[in-house]
Formats: C-alpha cells, sequence, structure tokens
C-alpha cells in the first residue's frame, strides 16, 4: 500500500503547489491586469501605474517553484499611496532619502556585507568544530538586516527568531559579543549560555532567538503594550534598565518590532497578535521574513494563502510587501511603514520576498522537493549584494575601488569578531 499512497500523496502536493505558484507580475495582491506587453499595476484604492514585462531574459525558469516578484519601486508606492495614505511628495521623500544620498547608501551596502560576511564565517567556523548544536544561517536574506540598521533605533524593542544572529549585529550588538555567544564563550552575549539560538543584549533592547516556531510573536506584542504604559505611568528604564520613576522623554517614539517567517506567520499565535495590537492600538510592527519554506517545506504545500501581509486587513492592520532582492526598496519602504507605526497611527505589516541561499541548518540534508535547485538558481539570479552593486556602479553613485574597499573593511571587523571570540 506504500506506493498507491506516495503516488497520491506527490500529486496532491503538484497540485498543491501549482495552485499557489502563482507569477506574480500577472496577479499581484496589489491588483496585477497584463495588458500586452505592460502590466498596469492597480492598487486597492484605484491608483495606476504601467510598466514593463519581463523580457525572455529576464523571465522565471518554467519550472521554478517560485518566481520572483521582481518589485520595481513604483509597485512599492503604490501601496504606500493606497494602503498607507502617503502622498506623492512623501513618497517620493523616502525614495529620494535613499536614492539621492551616496552615505546612506554606503550604510546599505556595510549591513549587506556585515550580514552576508558575519554568516560566512559563522560557516566557516561551524566546520571546524568551534561552533556546536544548532545552526542556522541568513545568506541570501541580507536586506532585513540591512532595514533594520538604517531605519530601526536602538531603544527600539526587538524579537527575533532562531535565525537571528545577523538581526542582532543590525540592531547594535557587537559582532565579537555574536561570535563569543556561538562560542560558547562567557564574553559572549549571554556568557556562552545560549548559543546560536538564544542572543539576548539588554544595552540594544534585543531578544532574540525564540527556538520555537512563532513563539516571539505575544511577547513583542507585550512590549509594544509596555512601551504604551511606560508613557502612561510616566516611568522610564534607567542606567540598569530597571524602571524608576521618570517619564520617557517626550519625543519618544519607540516601537516593537518583531521578526517571523512566512511559515511561523501561519501560526494562530499571528492572530492573537494581530487581534491584540488592533485593539490597543500597539505600536507594533511585525516583519515577515518570506523565503517560501517553512523550514525546508514548500510553503504554498502547507498554506492557503502565502501573502502575510494582508492577514491584518481584517483587524485593519495596514501590510506592505516588498522585493528583498532590491536592499534600497526594501529601506525605502520599510522606512516608510516604521514611520507609520511610530508616528502612533497603529501597528503593522511588512512581508519581504526574499530567497535563504542555504538550508534550514548545516546539518540539512535538504531533500525536499525541488529545493536544491531553488537554492543554486537564486544564489545566481536573486543575490541582494549582487543585485546592489550592479545597479550603483551601473548608476555611477560608486565605482567598483570604492565597493571593494568599503567590502574588506566590513571583512575585517568580521575577522576581528572571530579573533576575539576564538
Amino acid at each position: 500500500m506504500f506506493f498507491p499512497r506516495y503516488a497520491v500523496a506527490a500529486a496532491l502536493c503538484a497540485a498543491t503547489s501549482t495552485a499557489f505558484m502563482v507569477d506574480p507580475r500577472n496577479a499581484r495582491s496589489s491588483g496585477l491586469n497584463s495588458i500586452g506587453s505592460n502590466t498596469v499595476v492597480s492598487g486597492a484604492l484605484g491608483m495606476t501605474a504601467t510598466i514593463s514585462e519581463p523580457t525572455a531574459e529576464t523571465a522565471p525558469e518554467p519550472n521554478l517553484m517560485r518566481p520572483p516578484i521582481d518589485y520595481i519601486w513604483e509597485d512599492v508606492a503604490v501601496q504606500l499611496k493606497n494602503t498607507f495614505g502617503y502622498s506623492d511628495e512623501e513618497i517620493d521623500a523616502y525614495n529620494s532619502e535613499v536614492e539621492n544620498n551616496k552615505e546612506t547608501l554606503m550604510k546599505i551596502y556595510k549591513a549587506l556585507q556585515l550580514a552576508r560576511g558575519f554568516e560566512n564565517a559563522c560557516n566557516q567556523q561551524y566546520m571546524q568544530g568551534k561552533i556546536r548544536g544548532f545552526m542556522h544561517l541568513d545568506n541570501g536574506q541580507e536586506s532585513i538586516p540591512a532595514l533594520v540598521d538604517y531605519a530601526i533605533k536602538n531603544g527600539d524593542k526587538k524579537y527575533s527568531y532562531y535565525r537571528e544572529h545577523t538581526h542582532a549585529i543590525a540592531s547594535g550588538v557587537d559582532p565579537g559579543e555574536v561570535m563569543a555567544e556561538l562560542f560558547m564563550k562567557e564574553t559572549g552575549s549571554c556568557k556562552g549560555a545560549g548559543g546560536s539560538m538564544h542572543i539576548f543584549d539588554k544595552p540594544t533592547y534585543f531578544q532574540g532567538g525564540w527556538a520555537l516556531v512563532s513563539e516571539q510573536l505575544p511577547y513583542a506584542a507585550g512590549a509594544a503594550k509596555s512601551i504604551l504604559l511606560d508613557r502612561e505611568l510616566g516611568i522610564s528604564d534607567n542606567a540598569d534598565f530597571e524602571k524608576h520613576d521618570a517619564p520617557p522623554p517626550e519625543d519618544d517614539d519607540r516601537i516593537s518590532v518583531v521578526f517571523v517567517g512566512e511559515g511561523g506567520a501561519q501560526n494562530g499565535r499571528m492572530a492573537e497578535l494581530l487581534n491584540s495590537a488592533a485593539k490597543d492600538n500597539l505600536p507594533l510592527l511585525a516583519i515577515v521574513i518570506d523565503n517560501g519554506r517553512a523550514i525546508n517545506t514548500y510553503t504554498g504545500d502547507v498554506a492557503k494563502n502565502g501573502n502575510v501581509f494582508e492577514q491584518g486587513r481584517h483587524y485593519g492592520v495596514p501590510g506592505l510587501q516588498v522585493d528583498g532582492y532590491d536592499a534600497a526598496d526594501v529601506a525605502k519602504g520599510g522606512k516608510a511603514v516604521i514611520d507609520y507605526v511610530r508616528s502612533g497611527k497603529g501597528p503593522a505589516l511588512l512581508q519581504v520576498h526574499t530567497y535563504r541561499f542555504n538550508g534550514h541548518s548545516p546539518a540539512d540534508p535538504e531533500h525536499e522537493r525541488g529545493r536544491k535547485d531553488e537554492k543554486q538558481w537564486a544564489r545566481a539570479e536573486q543575490d541582494p549584494i549582487k543585485k546592489f552593486e550592479d545597479k550603483y556602479t551601473a548608476s555611477g553613485m560608486f565605482t567598483e575601488d570604492e565597493l571593494k574597499e568599503a567590502k574588506k573593511e566590513v571583512l575585517a571587523s568580521v575577522k576581528a569578531a572571530v579573533k576575539f571570540a576564538d
């Protein structure tokens, strides 16, 4: 009976994945209607913009389980206007703040390289036996820590999941302390007791590595509530991070940020989070890291709807989807959503469509359907660092030598982190 059952299961999986695999250029959640060689982007409130269809050279391979969304900035701008109520002038300002600012772009690039370089070093140290136990690497998803480095403040309360090395570093945790934690050294952020999945740091309000899927969600909601209570009760943290009778500053705009995968976002805790955040108008941002894999299972096989950024509609919580392939667009769109939450308008969702270049962990054989082919393709076609380099050397913003020098500087800091941990 095994083989007939296996055949039925395989057929069901194939049918499910086919139903879930929608080419975003033809049917995006923001509303796309294909017309000839162009595509009309229509937002929820009727704004339209025309973009070009992909050429044969850029079109996704026909057997790709999860095609890229290939968003351009106009796709993000339409959502910001229709869903978040931003004006054209405000959207242009977010765009200009990044695209016309060489210093800001360099900051984003260094954050990308630091995330990639640190994770590569972790992999090397793991293979040498200096890092043991579970370890989950973030290669390919560097646009998220780059956004954190760009737009999240030190005082913001941050709750990550088990793939959190880069989130911690982007939040300001010292790379040497993070690496030492992975080495199980007393000089680590948790004195070596937490390891890869449990990086906590009081000075940066970073509470990372919750090993159970979606476990971090309710804690982030509680943290957001505590920010409101601080203001209501007139209390704040002292130098030892204990509450004392001193009100927060008048310009207190802290928010709570929680990271979750698109698979974990299908967990019931997400509905509870959205309900409580909406009910109390919490200053809460949920960043959904959408790599299409619930651990390694193709998310379309287990989730009816992968548009997590739309989950908040029932609660009146707006959401934005961005393409993690373009780190600058993630920074621009993400900053706009973060500012929405900071301004007191309530919670929001940010879904970053991305690809993970490595397995779930170094011990992962990656036998799941389509995973190895997807990884190989993504490394070649969806690398956010390569995209950044090609885009901004072609525009003349940077020379190749400038970017090489920046990369060299960043990798030297990674090397120093390994030396400190060793």
